[in-house]
C-alpha cells in the first residue's frame, strides 16, 4: 500500500464504521471505526521476493482491535463475502491458537469450502497490521 492510499484511508476514517460482527441485532453504525486492519494477500516467488496481489482493508472499532490483539478471542473472517464471526476461546470446544482465521467461502456465501488461512499478530510481524501502526512505522 502506497502513502497516498494510506492517507486516503485515514481521511475516510472519521466516516467509517466497523465492518466486523458485533452480535445479533447490532448495527455497524453504532461502532465507529478507529483504525483499519490491513492484510496483504499474495505469494512468495522465492525466499526473497514476496508478491502482494491485493490487500484486504477492514475498518475496525476499538473493541474489535483490542479483541484481535488480546488472548480471549479468535476472529473467523470470510474474505469472499466479508462476513465475520467471533469465537470466545475459553468456552470453545476447539483450541484456537490464532487471532485471525481467514476462510475462503463460508456457509453464508457458498456451500463449497475453499480453504482456511491463518496468521497471528505476534507470530508473524508485519503481515497483519493496523493502518495506524503502518503509518507510525513509515514516519519513523
Amino acid at each position: 500500500m502506497n502513502a497516498i492510499d494510506k492517507l486516503h484511508l485515514l481521511a475516510e476514517l472519521g466516516e467509517s464504521h466497523c465492518e466486523l460482527n458485533h452480535g445479533p441485532g447490532s448495527d455497524n453504525k453504532d461502532w465507529p471505526a478507529v483504525d483499519y486492519l490491513v492484510l496483504p494477500f499474495g505469494y512468495h516467488d522465492n525466499e526473497v521476493v514476496e508478491v502482494t496481489a491485493r490487500e484486504l482493508v477492514v475498518p475496525v472499532c476499538s473493541e474489535c482491535a483490542q479483541a484481535l490483539t488480546g488472548d480471549d478471542w479468535t476472529l473467523l473472517y470470510c474474505f469472499e463475502c466479508n462476513s465475520s464471526h467471533w469465537v470466545y476461546r475459553p468456552l470453545a470446544k476447539n483450541h484456537y491458537r490464532h487471532h485471525l482465521l481467514l476462510l475462503r467461502g463460508c456457509p453464508e456465501c457458498t456451500n463449497e469450502f475453499g480453504g482456511l488461512y491463518f496468521n497471528d499478530f505476534r507470530g508473524v510481524a508485519g503481515e497483519l497490521e493496523f493502518l495506524a501502526g503502518m503509518v507510525n512505522r513509515d514516519a519513523a
